[in-house]
């Protein structure tokens, strides 16, 4: 069984060895590390992880330690998947797996270079509600897909995450990553760059924005995302028979809805513990096949947010002080 270890302990990495934890049998919990060596070894301990470490760099050195899954803020992403990388170890990055798309063929360059799995773990694509979606938007239940509307909101605009400009904050990185998912997922490709505004804090940071996609065959989503105010936090796509709807929170969806004319399908499929174990479950049946990557997210999908959120603050003129 293939021995996990988690980069960090905080509020990300907790849900992480909770999640291990809570499904035995796919991934031996092994190691945790943090800077603040008291508050991993508290975390392995409540999660029955086998070590701690004080440092990063007591993990990647561990020739134990077979995967890792990084919990770090954005602006250390890049670094990090590097270091264990440079280490041999598989990776399992939060999203987004850096803050550009130019970092990220780096990475993947040298995850093949190396011959490890470098997934990134945008949750929502390893859902099971997930996969029932795309399974309908497949079957033509709904008719010809006429476009898609999602909306996000969660009252984060204060959280340094978002608010600090070193932090790779704002929301596009942090939110807006998943109703482009969603319509990455829906409707595929888009023909041009996506179009939107934002609004800026006094950091010059996107707080809000709207964004605008046209795909083949006259498709359209419209996506409005907010770090003020906590929204209805559906996605909706439309058909000309009916509409799919993944109900609240879209982006780990529990529950979505069919509507048609003749009446409205519920169908719910309840995680398993927390929603992180499907991409835990993933890279572990990637490395022990002897995959390069995990079905359910590519390369080539985390390289196409990537540059849709690259084409996006380019328009709005915001850049990262360490890029």
């Amino acid at each position: 069984m293939l021995r996990f270890a988690i980069l960090t302990a905080g509020n990300i990495a907790h849900k992480m060895a909770r999640t291990v934890a809570a499904v035995p049998g796919v991934v031996e919990p092994y190691a945790i590390a943090a800077r603040d060596a008291a508050r991993a070894a508290e975390l392995a301990a409540e999660c029955g992880f086998a070590k701690s470490y004080g440092s990063y760099e007591e993990l990647f050195a561990d020739p134990l330690v077979d995967v890792v899954y990084i919990g770090s803020t954005h602006n250390f992403h890049a670094q990090h998947v590097r270091m264990a990388l440079e280490a041999g170890k598989h990776v399992l990055c939060e999203k987004p797996l850096t803050v550009n798309a130019a970092l990220a063929r780096e990475l993947f360059a040298l995850a093949d270079e190396k011959g490890l799995v470098l997934t990134e773990a945008t949750w929502t694509r390893f859902q099971p509600a997930i996969h029932e979606f795309k399974r309908i938007l497949d079957s033509g239940e709904i008719g010809r897909v006429l476009g898609m509307t999602a909306n996000m909101g969660c009252a984060v605009a204060q959280k340094a995450r978002i608010a600090q400009p070193e932090l790779a904050g704002g929301v596009l990185l942090d939110l807006t990553i998943y109703p482009l998912t969603i319509a990455d997922i829906a409707l595929g490709t888009p023909l041009s760059a996506p179009r939107g505004l934002c609004e800026k804090n006094e950091n010059g940071l996107d707080v809000q924005e709207t964004v605008q996609l046209e795909y083949e065959g006259g498709k359209l989503a419209s996506l409005y995302v907010t770090g003020h105010a906590v929204l209805d936090n559906t996605a909706t796509v439309w058909g000309e028979k009916s509409r799919v709807t993944l109900e609240a929170d879209f982006w780990h969806p529990e529950k979505l809805t069919v509507e048609t004319e003749a009446g409205i399908r519920t169908v719910e499929l309840p995680f398993q513990a927390t929603g992180y174990e499907y991409e835990v479950q993933a890279i572990a049946r990637a490395i022990e096949s002897g995959a390069r990557e995990c079905p359910d997210m590519p390369r080539a999908a985390t390289l196409r947010i990537l540059e849709q959120m690259d084409a996006l603050r380019a328009g709005w003129g915001i850049r990262y002080p360490f890029e």
